[in-house]
């Protein structure tokens, strides 16, 4: 069964038995896959691109080396690799960063999710590339006798799986299409081979058992939309943030309080909304809102901003304390719950939409939180999610179908901004420089993603 090798690129995370490669795109590179063995003659190594984004340029990079991943320093891209390495870029084949032919077969950049791409060492020594199961010719001969395949996940491919029929051999090269210098001929097979796509991308997160969330294994991980609040720099509220996405069926959002302060009462409020956080005015505090929105404040769960259930769970958000954390799930029934360090409150609402955003409300005593739950480095790491059984809410809920669906891939601020903000560090910082106050707002979409207000 083909592989990746363990050894990958510093942002790159294996799953599924070393099978699918994800790569964290808060970078563009530093995404290099190898196959964990050398390829076998004659039959192809092909992945399936999952996931793509619309950060970054450029895109998904395949080939070969007679490097061995076992011991090979790995370079930010592909292209970099040498002694020795041969690999289609955009529509060339390099070899050691040096142009063999122009032109071989389509833009690699125009891949789509589902498309497959797959790399060939023949018992005749020649290199050959594949889309969507079709050959593009010979990209280069006298090819060593051991070379592993290697995969660059750069710029807007993220995501890639091996294709798990990897295992046709090639007895003959009757599937390969005319010269790759016919610029005539390659245009039209462009078309076909973009045209035979078929392949199911990857689901994009491994789905939590029945027992708790910590079998929750995200890909496509949650971060803060870049929008928010109003966020003044002497209040208690106006400091609304939300997931960049939706949320996915048994998936825990979850974030950390870093910071208290007693200059405040009320605390963290945090919920869900079908509000697209795109287009959404925000309110002063959440539970404002009258439409698609279920807010736990306190130890009461607000609906469209009416208290439907007075006391809650096992736990006051006023009364949490610093390091604490507070998650928030729909299960796959409908259902919502909350989890207060790792223990399941119950069922907050029911017959909640399936497509809704996770919601923060950086209120009251709480300035800083860090979240959602993948980010957070920092003791208390992870809780053993306790499950109890669950029983009816007091009241049902049913979350109004609201918002048309506006994709945020970009994690990057808007230029236009409010006079009294700037925007900073390639536009993923934004901040009051008014240190002379006494609040100041900062949001950074780093890797330990926080949002603050103080």
């Amino acid at each position: 069964m083909m592989r990746f090798h363990r050894r990958c690129g510093d942002r790159v995370t294996l799953l599924h038995d070393n099978k699918t490669a994800v790569r964290n795109f808060v970078e563009f590179n530093h995404g290099l896959i190898l196959s964990a063995e050398p390829l076998q003659d004659d039959i192809i190594f092909e992945v399936t691109i999952d996931r793509k984004v619309n950060v970054w340029n450029g895109s998904l990079e395949i080939g070969v080396t007679t490097l061995d991943p076992e011991y090979i320093e790995l370079p930010a891209t592909v292209t970099k690799l040498r002694n020795t390495a041969w690999v289609l870029s955009g529509s060339s084949v390099l070899k050691d960063g040096t142009t063999l032919i122009n032109s071989y077969g389509p833009e690699l950049d125009t891949l789509r999710e589902g498309d497959c791409l797959g790399v060939m060492r023949t018992s005749k020594a020649e290199l050959l590339f594949f889309i969507n199961g079709r050959c593009l010719g010979v990209a280069a001969t006298d090819l060593p006798a051991t070379v592993f395949a290697v995969i660059d996940l750069y710029g807007q491919c993220v995501q890639v799986t091996i294709k798990y029929n990897t295992s046709t051999i090639m007895t003959s090269l009757d599937q390969t299409e005319t010269s790759p210098n016919n610029d005539v001929a390659s245009s039209v097979m462009d078309s076909e081979l973009l045209d035979g796509r078929d392949a199911e991308p990857c689901e994009d997160y491994v789905q939590a058992d029945e027992v708790g969330a910590c079998a929750l294994v995200e890909i496509d991980r949650l971060y803060f939309h870049p929008r928010c609040g109003a966020l003044p720099l002497d209040d208690f509220n106006n400091a609304v943030v939300m997931t960049h996405r939706p949320l996915k069926d048994n998936e825990l959002f979850e974030i950390r309080i870093d910071s208290l302060v007693l200059k405040w009462s009320g605390s963290l409020e945090m919920g869900v909304t079908t509000h697209d956080p795109a287009t959404l005015s925000f309110p002063p505090t959440m539970t404002n809102l009258d439409s698609g929105t279920i807010m736990m404040s306190g130890c009461k769960v607000f609906v469209n901003g009416h208290g439907t259930s007075l006391e809650y769970g096992n736990f006051n958000l006023d009364d949490l304390s610093e390091g604490d954390t507070v998650g928030v799930m729909r299960k796959k029934n409908g259902n919502l719950h909350y989890f207060i360090n790792g223990f399941d409150q119950g069922v907050a609402a029911e017959q909640v939409d399936r497509k809704i955003w996770g919601v923060v409300d950086i209120y009251g005593i709480t300035v800083s939180i860090v979240g959602p739950c993948d980010d957070i480095n920092i003791a208390p790491l992870h809780h053993t999610i306790i499950d109890i059984p669950e029983v009816p809410a007091r009241h049902s809920a049913a979350l109004s179908s609201l918002t048309p669906n506006i994709d945020e891939d970009s994690l990057l601020f808007h230029t236009v901004r409010d006079s009294y903000a700037v925007i900073t560090n390639d536009g993923k910082t934004a901040n009051r420089p008014k240190t002379d106050e006494l609040f100041q707002v900062r949001i950074e979409l780093t890797e330990n993603l926080g949002a603050y207000r103080w």
